[in-house]
């Protein structure tokens, strides 16, 4: 198989999909019973591999990842390798102790994700509680004096959206260097009617055109919207895909996709446990969804003025919303003429 120039600088790895936590909209289906995954050789050796294929970053996440104790393990042996590691946590179990673990060991980045500026809130999305959320809050002002770099993660979705004016609040007076706010995406749990009822946005966008268009002038905290939610305006120009280009997705079982939002079965490049990660990152099919003819997505993306910066958005989540790789793109915040 032939070599490939460009390498994976990214890697989102689901190292676990345990977790404590049972959130109706998990992105990985995560459960609270253990479920196999990789064994700490197999992780190092991956480790290793994404070294020699070029990786400058590796993106931790699960399930929940501090349910590994060999994490901190992974961090250090990224670090000899000269890569950078960031974990995403709900941060229930990240306390000043462990915060402190996951900076000895190369950590330079905590992403923790929240859904609700009050215990209240949050409890509707995550079912925890009040104890809960206050660790949440007591992580990050942990993290903060370790002077980590750590954020918040919402979800932002029909059913949160009027919380997410308080929750930059919130982020404010914990002084989280940062805000990401994650568009809803029917995968792993979020597939299923009533969770994707809560939170689809329908009808007029019009509201969170304009909340998106406010946050975005944030620099206290930085305000970042994932790729669930399209360009709002011409200007706003929309990455050329980049899934299996310069990024892959790892799972906890071994199963290798191009990017995260990529995670139907029919987007699995192969598994580390039959072949060598380099095989799979030089696969025709890794570069796959990067190389869609945009040409043929129908719909209102079709005939939009803009789509040559906007490029009919993130295919993969067109696909999770409509099981078609050609549908226009589900959440557009650009104003309808």
């Amino acid at each position: 198989m032939r070599a490939r120039r460009a390498r994976p600088c990214l890697v989102g790895w689901e190292i676990t999909r345990q977790c404590n936590l049972r959130c109706p909209h998990c992105y990985s289906s995560a459960t609270v019973e253990p479920r196999p995954e990789l064994s700490t050789k197999k992780c190092l050796e991956l480790v290793d591999e994404l070294a020699a294929l070029g990786t400058k970053l590796i993106a931790f996440t699960g399930g929940e990842p501090l349910l590994r104790d060999d994490l901190e393990t992974f961090a250090r042996r990224a670090r000899r390798h000269g890569i950078e590691s960031g974990i995403t946590t709900n941060g229930v179990l990240l306390d000043a102790r462990r915060a402190a673990s996951l900076k000895r060991a190369g950590f330079n980045t905590v992403q923790i994700s929240v859904d609700g500026s009050t215990p209240e809130r949050n409890a509707r999305m995550r079912a925890t509680s009040a104890e809960s959320f206050e660790r949440v809050l007591e992580a990050v002002r942990a993290c903060r004096k370790l002077r980590l770099d750590v954020g918040f993660a919402m979800l932002l979705g029909a059913e949160t959206f009027d919380d997410a004016r308080p929750f930059l609040e919130l982020a404010r007076r914990e002084k989280a260097g940062w805000v990401r706010f994650c568009g809803f995406v029917p995968w792993g749990a979020g597939k299923r009617a009533p969770v994707a009822k809560r939170l689809r946005f329908t009808g007029k966008l019009d509201g969170l055109r304009a909340f998106v268009e406010e946050a975005r002038e944030s620099d206290d905290p930085q305000v970042m919207f994932d790729p669930g939610f399209g360009p709002t305006e011409p200007g706003q120009r929309f990455h050329p895909c980049a899934a299996g280009k310069l990024l892959l997705y790892l799972s906890s079982t071994g199963d290798v996709y191009p990017c995260t939002s990529l995670l139907d079965p029919r987007f699995v490049v192969g598994s580390v446990n039959e072949r060598p990660l380099r095989d799979i990152w030089c696969d025709p099919k890794m570069t796959e969804m990067a190389r869609y003819p945009r040409e043929k997505i129908k719909g209102r993306c079709a005939t939009c003025e803009d789509f040559a910066a906007c490029h009919g958005a993130c295919r993969g989540i067109a696909y999770a919303y409509t099981g078609r790789l050609d549908s226009p793109f589900p959440i557009c915040l650009k104003p309808a003429r």
